[in-house]
């Protein structure tokens, strides 16, 4: 479940027990372009289809992000994720989940990242107006940097999502923490919350802030990073 810089954050306010049997998604692009003394050039897509039958949920994800000025990228990352989630019978408010991710993040020097993990989640309140799930998966990263650097370690995935909305007006917060086992000292944190209005029944407006802070990382690349997005959204 790893953020915008390093962290993608995977926890879909419609994954829950409570999402709608079969097909469904949602697809958000955003694209500006700024000619001043400088040309800036920005734009991305993210989406999320989902299958659903009984206790069983089928996840897909992508996400695509440039920001780009004087042909130099400030800004240059993207990443697929698939995850199966069951549902246990007997203990309702307990899922299995596994997952594999690949990502790359140029500006974070991380020329290709693997995961593949497998852990449980707590719906520990689970309602379409309403939601706090807890969850805890180890997993298996494999990473390799601009610079050649390979790292091959394993990690644990803790994570806390609150969930809350008001007719058109929906709000969503998740925070990971991502030790290393080999290495406790080596964590990551990182901070997602997000607000989305109606327009439509089909349109949204959706505004997003992502923190993260990695207590190691390469030479040159900060240890705190922020991003902020909005931009508009169309749901099937």
């Amino acid at each position: 479940m790893v953020v915008q810089a390093q962290i993608v954050n995977v926890e879909s306010k419609k994954d829950g027990a409570l999402a709608e049997e079969g097909w469904h998604g949602n697809v958000n692009f955003n694209f500006s372009f700024v000619r001043n003394t400088t040309d800036i050039l920005t734009y991305g897509n993210r989406s999320t289809v989902q299958w659903k039958k009984e206790r069983n949920r089928l996840l897909f994800l992508t996400d695509l992000n440039r920001v780009q000025a004087a042909g130099a990228d400030f800004v240059n990352q993207g990443f697929s994720h698939i995850r199966y989630n069951y549902q246990f019978k007997k203990h309702k408010k307990f899922s299995s989940e596994t997952f594999q991710q690949a990502q790359f993040n140029a500006v974070q020097l991380i020329d290709f990242r693997y995961l593949v993990g497998s852990g449980i989640s707590w719906n520990a309140i689970e309602s379409d107006s309403l939601k706090f799930r807890i969850g805890s998966i180890p997993m298996f990263e494999y990473e390799r940097l601009t610079t050649s650097e390979v790292d091959k370690s394993v990690r644990l995935s803790n994570y806390v999502l609150f969930f809350i909305k008001f007719d058109s007006f929906e709000f969503q917060t998740i925070n990971y923490v991502q030790p290393k086992v080999s290495e406790v000292s080596d964590i990551r944190w990182s901070s997602i919350s997000s607000l989305e209005f109606s327009i439509k029944t089909w349109l949204k407006y959706n505004i997003s802030f992502e923190l993260l802070k990695d207590t190691e990382v390469p030479q040159g690349v900060p240890e705190v990073v922020f991003t902020f997005q909005n931009g508009l959204g169309i749901e099937f």
